[in-house]
């Protein structure tokens, strides 16, 4: 393996999606020594882009498998729709109509608390959304905690908002921070201004924050596309003038990938052009019923266009289903945002590529870890880090079952994979 790891911590992502902690991890200058999912799309978009840095990716169910070993970071983000806002009506609708009464993927972040206890890392980092301190009365935040503190980490759960970070999007989600080093863990300070907090962020943040990084900043310098326009690999147009946001986004990448719009039919195409941009279709009380798609007493906002001078709205996998809260906000396009868009909104670098179908990558993106925020609490972790020597990773299967049969060792240098049983 012709990569210099020596030196620098070494980390394991797991639930990993298409690997944005990973590579926020990775751009800190941590060696990523495994990535591990097991969704057929994200894993061949790990395989593209972090096997190329020496991770070895792995397509894993982490309920099936044992992980044992020594490294110096656990990361990762379980599945967490149950935990959600948005997700609990549907479980809600499910019981009242006889169907599951729980969702599974609520569970699965014992999986993530069973590999820290096996790798026994210096820190862990667990991602997961704001709803999970309101789930049960905040039940399964405190034991969460409880289960971390008592394998002998420090726990520490906060909210961030990416666009304090310099992400261009509005996104809270919950993260817990743990060490078994005896220090307080750190989390990064803030560097932009959230401006949807007003005038209240002058009376309780420092006055030296930037403003937020907004939508113009982060994707004004893509090519203009039509509905259904666009090619998954095109040369870049020449430059122009380019943000800060935008260079850095283009930097070690030759090419534009991902770059392809959605079909759109000719009445929603209507609807965008009215809507001018932060409106959604509350704004538009004359329309003719022929060309509302949906009851606006529920879905006020199922169609909203975005605004050049503000971050976006949170990306959410959502936009696998249709897009239309995320209206590009350019008149004469009248569409929703690609994927190489929502990738820019979520901090990925422009030579990051999504693989499999438009609705697998945005979904995808949308469920991903914005790999600046990861860059921000990867590099205030490390002054606290004594890096393993010989880090290495074992996988093997709780049950026999497929290829999740096969036992894995990793180690800096070499990766041996052999048949179990």
């Amino acid at each position: 393996m012709d990569f210099d790891t020596l030196g620098r911590p070494s980390v394991v992502d797991l639930f990993a999606g298409p690997g944005g902690m990973g590579e926020g991890f990775r751009q800190a200058g941590y060696f990523v020594i495994a990535a591990i999912d097991n969704d057929d799309h994200a894993y061949d978009t790990l395989v593209k882009n972090a096997s190329p840095n020496g991770t070895t990716v792995l397509q894993r169910d982490i309920s099936n498998v044992s992980l044992t070993g020594r490294v110096d970071v656990v990361v990762g983000g379980p599945p967490c729709q149950g935990f959600s806002m948005v997700g609990r009506p549907k479980i809600s609708h499910l019981k009242k109509n006889g169907g599951k009464k729980r969702d599974r993927r609520n569970g699965l972040y014992k999986h993530f608390v069973r590999a820290v206890k096996s790798l026994n890392p210096q820190f862990f980092v667990m991602e997961n959304v704001p709803g999970i301190f309101s789930y049960q009365e905040g039940k399964v935040a405190r034991q969460i905690s409880s289960d971390f503190e008592d394998m002998g980490y420090k726990t520490e759960s906060r909210i961030l908002n990416a666009v304090e970070y310099g992400v261009p999007q509005v996104r809270r989600r919950a993260f817990f921070v743990g060490n078994r080093v005896g220090v307080q863990n750190p989390f990064p300070n803030k560097t932009n201004f959230d401006p949807l907090r007003g005038a209240q962020a002058t009376l309780d943040e420092p006055q030296n924050l930037a403003k937020c990084v907004t939508l113009s900043e982060a994707i004004s310098d893509l090519p203009p596309l039509q509905p259904g326009g666009g090619l998954d690999e095109v040369a870049y147009p020449p430059p122009g003038r380019l943000t800060d946001y935008e260079r850095a986004a283009r930097e070690g990448s030759q090419m534009l990938y991902n770059h392809v719009a959605r079909h759109h039919s000719d009445r929603d195409r209507e609807v965008f052009r009215l809507l001018k941009e932060g409106q959604d279709m509350s704004d538009l009380p004359d329309l003719p019923k022929t060309m509302i798609p949906y009851r606006r007493d529920i879905f006020h906002d199922k169609i909203k266009k975005q605004s050049w001078g503000k971050p976006s709205s949170t990306i959410l996998a959502h936009l696998q289903k249709d897009g239309l809260m995320y209206v590009h906000p350019a008149p004469d396009q009248a569409r929703t945002f690609t994927p190489r868009e929502a990738a820019r909104l979520q901090s990925f670098p422009d030579q990051f590529r999504f693989c499999g179908p438009m609705t697998q990558q945005f979904r995808q993106i949308g469920n991903a870890v914005p790999p600046l925020l990861a860059q921000r609490l990867a590099m205030v972790i490390r002054p606290f880090l004594n890096p393993e020597d010989s880090p290495s990773v074992k996988c093997e299967p709780l049950r026999k079952k497929g290829k999740q049969s096969n036992v894995v060792e990793i180690t800096r240098s070499h990766v041996t994979i052999q048949r179990s049983g």
